[in-house]
């Protein structure tokens, strides 16, 4: 039983290492080994360079994307139109990590209880 573990073990690490290994060798190939910047530019950046050099190439705007997503969800939001499962996913999600964070309270309360001999006196 112990070797069938370590051996399974043994493939699992081998496999692991391998897939890496072929998707380092995949990027350098391609040539992708080094990412490119993400740039993002605000409409602030875009009017000052614009004001500075009136020839100056016009470059494209690059929305802010999470003021964008943080403005759609503030409408959706104002406008109380929820989709029917992200509210049961939501209640769901609540439920799990109420129903955790209670069931860790008791393991720790036992083991400190436990530990600290504080059982029943």
């Amino acid at each position: 039983m112990k070797k069938l573990v370590v051996r399974t073990l043994l493939i699992g690490v081998l496999l692991l290492l391998g897939a890496l290994f072929g998707v380092q060798q995949i990027n350098e190939t391609l040539g992708i080994s080094q990412p490119e910047p993400l740039l993002t530019e605000t409409k602030e950046s875009i009017e000052s360079n614009q004001g500075e050099g009136g020839n100056q190439k016009k470059e494209k705007y690059i929305p802010n994307i999470q003021a964008e997503l943080a403005e759609k969800k503030q409408k959706v939001q104002d406008s109380e139109r929820f989709n029917f499962f992200s509210d049961m996913g939501s209640q769901l999600a609540e439920g799990f990590n109420y129903a955790s964070r209670s069931l860790l309270t008791q393991i720790m309360s036992f083991v400190h209880n436990v530990l600290n001999g504080e059982g029943n006196e």
